[in-house]
């Protein structure tokens, strides 16, 4: 997570606009134990998260809320005399987005909200994060592996036995092992596991681990990087 009150200093100084990208951590704003996470985001101009991330939601659900919506109408809205004749701007939502006719995308956050409420929304996202410091914890106590993520993040990045991370993960799914990424930040690259299924739980973050392990042992000739330090 972002230093959010420094960037909105920055940005008044020099009159930016903020604009917070909550794509996976965005979320915790239901939490009351995580939405400390996003201190200060009431002065962002705007902000989004996706709620078919980190909730469940079915894709797409990504939600966009700015400050003031007149920057949305200055922006997008357009005159033409046989668009939105009979309705307020407000509810003609082609006037302040890209779009003109679109899905009722909204519907899919709101149901989800009337059925299992903010303590069933809190419930997901909180169990996410207590996945996610299950999988560091693994990583931590296990010689053979290298952390590379941050606490209170969902992406999980990390290294194994020095194995080449984009061979292996390229390796894994070639032979219907698992499906998991890679990342790269400067010249490191590494493996990034990121904890966004609702329906695991931490025999399938430990069948993960095992997945990967057991291939290593299987397949001798992985590529191999030079060793790394551990920097989280």
């Amino acid at each position: 997570f972002d230093p959010v009150k420094k960037l909105v200093n920055i940005c008044k100084r020099y009159k930016m606009w903020l604009h917070l990208d909550g794509a996976f951590g965005g979320s915790v704003i239901f939490s009351k134990n995580l939405k400390h996470l996003l201190e200060g985001i009431e002065n962002a101009d705007s902000f989004c998260f996706n709620a078919h991330k980190t909730l469940g939601a079915p894709l797409s659900t990504s939600i966009l809320l700015v400050k003031k919506k007149k920057y949305l109408y200055k922006s997008f809205d357009n005159d033409a005399q046989y668009l939105y004749q009979t309705h307020d701007k407000d509810y003609n939502l082609g006037s302040s987005s890209f779009e003109c006719g679109r899905r009722n995308n909204a519907l899919k956050l709101w149901s989800m909200w009337k059925a299992i409420g903010t303590e069933g929304m809190s419930n997901i996202i909180e169990r996410q994060f207590k996945l996610a410091d299950f999988a560091r914890k693994y990583i931590k106590n296990n010689k053979n592996y290298r952390l590379f993520s941050f606490e209170n993040s969902l992406s999980i990045c990390f290294n194994y036995q020095d194995i080449d991370p984009k061979d292996l993960c390229s390796k894994l799914y070639k032979n219907n092992v698992l499906l998991v990424g890679y990342g790269q930040f400067k010249n490191q690259k590494f493996i990034r596991l990121v904890i966004v299924n609702i329906q695991n739980n931490e025999k399938e973050i430990l069948n993960f681990f095992k997945n990967v392990e057991d291939f290593v042992k299987r397949n001798k000739n992985l590529k191999r990087i030079k060793s790394c330090k551990e920097i989280l």
